[in-house]
């Protein structure tokens, strides 16, 4: 049975999932797609989202079977305690450490655009702060939370519209397919790190208060929003800027801003930035909650508040140490080929499994 006192909806489910997916990547994907697909990102992004969509699919046929179960409930049920423990570990590892990036990449971005002489120790503690006021809150009301948080995502678009030259230079989306299938593959690969959130059904479903085709759908949904949201801010980055300059500029959205002033506001790129710092913290409250309850799944205890609370210090730990961009670059390239195993490799392998013990079941 799903848990009532916590229960949410499936409209909330959808926008938990879209939260935590639209995050900190959403300012440089058109950069670093583009690094390997070229003119050609555009397409890598639609195909990251397709491949997201078959990763979808393969965790609900898996935590359908469980309804009222976590993935670290799943995992000892379907390989015994001793391997279940060590997956959910190895999950609890994975939701830090991803917590840990957007962490350090919120604060990369911040210093470079808002506060370059606040020292990053400063920005970090507030965000991961902020974000433990409303972790250790139940999950329905982070739902509740992320649903209002929703509503800005609109307002970011926008704002793009509004920083979009009357000049575009649609060429620079032509030819069609001229960096190979084999280079699109491979910025797809590098779109789907900036579309990590769709895991979350691993944790969610057991809260959810709806049928499985119901929940099924708003997660796909949140999927396909977050595809066109990329899409459109891809193709607008890559008509305005050219092959040769989108290479220097890491962000090109908020370049794009920075270009426009008005009489009543000059920096819109501010006014995106600080919708943007809201939009970022509700990814890293997803991830944190993610490892919270783990954590307190191996406590046995049915709160997450003190395992959020324990959590926070190797977080913000782990977040000083990185000192340049090139250790940034190297340890979100680690992190995008590792997710592999949590989003895909164990929900197949787990799946497999729990169809193999419950056709020896109905034979016996």
């Amino acid at each position: 049975m799903k848990n009532k006192s916590e229960s949410i909806t499936k409209y909330q489910l959808l926008f938990m999932i879209l939260q935590t997916q639209i995050g900190v990547g959403v300012l440089g994907l058109p950069y670093s797609v583009h690094k390997v697909s070229k003119s050609d990102g555009w397409i890598s992004v639609i195909l990251a989202g397709l491949i997201v969509q078959l990763m979808i699919l393969v965790i609900w046929a898996l935590v359908r079977k469980y309804p009222g179960e976590t993935i670290y409930g799943i995992a000892e049920q379907v390989t015994g305690k001793f391997f279940g423990k060590i997956i959910a570990g190895l999950y609890i590892l994975y939701a830090t450490i991803i917590s840990t990036l957007i962490l350090i990449l919120f604060q990369d971005i911040l210093k470079l655009w808002v506060l370059p002489n606040t020292p990053k120790s400063v920005i970090m503690f507030l965000m991961l702060f902020a974000s433990l006021y409303l972790v250790k809150e139940r999950i329905r009301v982070i739902a509740r939370f992320y649903l209002f948080v929703t509503s800005m995502v609109p307002v970011l678009i926008i704002l793009t519209f509004i920083s979009f030259p009357d000049v575009a230079e649609y060429r620079y989306l032509f030819p069609i397919g001229q960096a190979g299938a084999l280079k699109i593959l491979v910025g797809a690969h590098s779109v789907l790190i900036s579309m990590l959130g769709f895991e979350m059904l691993l944790l969610l479903f057991k809260y959810v208060d709806a049928n499985d085709r119901s929940i099924i759908k708003s997660v796909s949904i949140a999927n396909g929003i977050t595809t066109v949201i990329y899409v459109f801010l891809t193709i607008i980055s890559y008509v305005v800027f050219s092959p040769k300059e989108i290479e220097i500029v890491p962000q090109p959205v908020l370049y794009m801003l920075k270009a426009i002033t008005f009489k009543i506001v000059e920096r819109i790129d501010l006014l995106f930035l600080s919708i943007w710092i809201v939009i970022v913290t509700t990814s890293l409250m997803s991830y944190l909650l993610f490892a919270s309850k783990g954590l307190s799944h191996f406590m046995k205890k049915e709160e997450h508040k003190k395992a959020a609370y324990v959590l926070a210090i190797p977080i913000y730990l782990l977040a000083l140490i990185p000192q340049d961009k090139f250790q940034i670059e190297q340890i979100s390239t680690y992190i995008g080929y590792a997710s592999y195993l949590f989003i895909a490799i164990f929900p197949i392998v787990l799946w497999i499994l729990s169809r193999m013990t419950s056709s020896n079941s109905k034979r016996r």
